[in-house]
């Protein structure tokens, strides 16, 4: 992509070093802008929810994001040293076909997230510009839509802004928090209880863990010797630190506000804004018009990879990325404008529990780029089914089913409750185990290459 053009002209094909710009600080602004959406603020209001104190929520909260952000922020190194998005890395361990699997359910999380997004930003401008839900839902998808085909280069510079925006305003929504009538009680309660601060602590790591499979995406064009401690390391403070402001957040105010806050989010921040409520709600529209955009350009570079390996293309242009975002935009739309608010927490705890799937894939995936391959790959064979990587790797998928079926026990889901973590009062430390043993298992597994990658 040159750096005159108006729309991003690659898709998952590799970023040549003449086309390499920018600087990793950059790569803090998106991953702070996309933690500090609302999203990410009901999300801390769950830690209340499920029995903890404000007092104990907010170092479960901390604890959390760094867990789930110190993996995470781990892909991120992988951009500049490679090119090339973030899932088709995963030919590399799993095959040329068998990375099918997990871009499905990457799609499928996508467009999820995507969905929910879209009713919480219709939330937001209808209570600003004062239209109906659906109206804003569709302004809000539209405005996603555009900032996905304009590409990298305009989300970067767009999440600069929002960044920014959500700073200040955070910072004005704790300080009005804290000049509440009710602060004086937010920590007079110091209980300790062992299971639902547990279950916090895996509730913020899943949530840092869910930016996994499209981490790499915004960092691809980086120079190829950008430092891989800056690159890890502005993603990390970024991710860490937008995600912990914005669920301590809304853990104060769910202490706070209890129903009124669960009932309608969006308004209550902005009542609490007072007279920059409308600051508040321009704040809550960016935060959530970046994510959402992350998960409509993330949702079209899983259904392009899924079709190339289909077809056998390994180029798509600006206009079939038109049309793939606006068609992922269009589902994700269809989605939001149905749903009702019983359909959507069964939706969302859906999407939760596909994450149990997502875990084991980014172990194995950054076993494989930092101890098996130790960073070598030949991104030719990314593309080619008849490559070293092969069609399908059948040891990634045996350390991969182990990884998902090991959680089973331990999961702890409004879907499902598994008998250890019923045992233990509801802790939940299933995504360790699904880090672990995957990953343990893929590197067992991969003797063979990585006595290659030695040689």
């Amino acid at each position: 992509m040159s750096k005159n053009a108006t729309l991003e002209q690659r898709s998952i094909d590799h970023v040549p070093d003449a086309e390499r710009h920018g600087s990793p600080v950059s790569l803090f602004f998106v991953w702070f802008a996309a933690n500090t959406s609302i999203t990410a603020v009901v999300t801390g209001a769950l830690f209340v929810v499920l029995g903890n104190t404000a007092f104990w929520s907010i170092p479960a909260i901390v604890i959390g994001n760094i867990a789930g952000g110190f993996f995470t922020s781990l892909h991120s190194a992988q951009g500049p040293k490679l090119g090339v998005p973030q899932m088709i890395q995963s030919r590399a361990q799993f095959g040329y076909l068998g990375a099918v699997l997990p871009l499905v359910l990457a799609l499928m999380i996508f467009v999820g997230f995507y969905a929910t997004g879209l009713v919480l930003g219709g939330q937001a401008l209808a209570n600003l510009l004062h239209v109906s839900r659906e109206v804003g839902a569709t302004v809000f998808a539209v405005a996603s839509t555009v900032l996905a085909i304009y590409g990298y280069r305009h989300i970067h510079r767009f999440s600069h802004l929002a960044a920014v925006l959500s700073a200040v305003v955070f910072l004005w929504l704790f300080v009005r928090v804290g000049t509440d009538a009710r602060a004086d009680t937010l920590f007079s309660e110091h209980t300790f209880a062992a299971a639902p601060f547990v279950l916090g602590v895996s509730l913020a790591a899943s949530w840092q863990l869910t930016f996994g499979p499209y981490i790499a995406d915004y960092s691809r064009y980086l120079p190829r010797d950008t430092s891989r401690a800056a690159t890890i390391g502005w993603t990390f403070l970024g991710s860490v630190l937008g995600g912990s402001l914005a669920m301590v957040l809304g853990a104060l105010v769910a202490a706070i506000g209890g129903a009124a806050f669960l009932h309608d989010q969006v308004g209550y921040l902005g009542d609490l804004g007072g007279s920059a409520w409308w600051l508040v709600l321009v704040a809550v529209l960016a935060g959530k018009l970046t994510g959402d955009t992350l998960s409509a350009y993330g949702g079209y570079m899983s259904v392009v990879t899924i079709v190339t390996t289909v077809t056998g293309q390994t180029k798509v242009g600006p206009r079939e990325r038109a049309l793939y975002v606006t068609l992922i935009s269009l589902v994700a739309l269809v989605v939001a404008l149905a749903a009702t608010d019983s359909f959507l927490t069964s939706f969302t705890n859906f999407l939760l529990f596909l994450l149990y799937f997502m875990t084991p894939w980014s172990a194995i995936n950054l076993v494989d780029f930092y101890w098996v391959r130790k960073e070598r790959y030949v991104i030719d064979d990314l593309f080619d089914p008849r490559g070293q990587y092969g069609r399908i790797n059948v040891g990634a998928f045996a350390a991969y089913a182990i990884g998902v079926l090991i959680q089973i026990p331990f999961m702890n889901s409004s879907l499902y409750v598994g008998p250890i973590a019923d045992r233990m009062g509801g802790a939940e430390i299933a995504w360790v185990l699904g880090l672990v043993v995957a990953g343990g298992l893929y590197y067992a597994l991969s003797s063979k290459v990585r006595r290659a990658a030695i040689a």
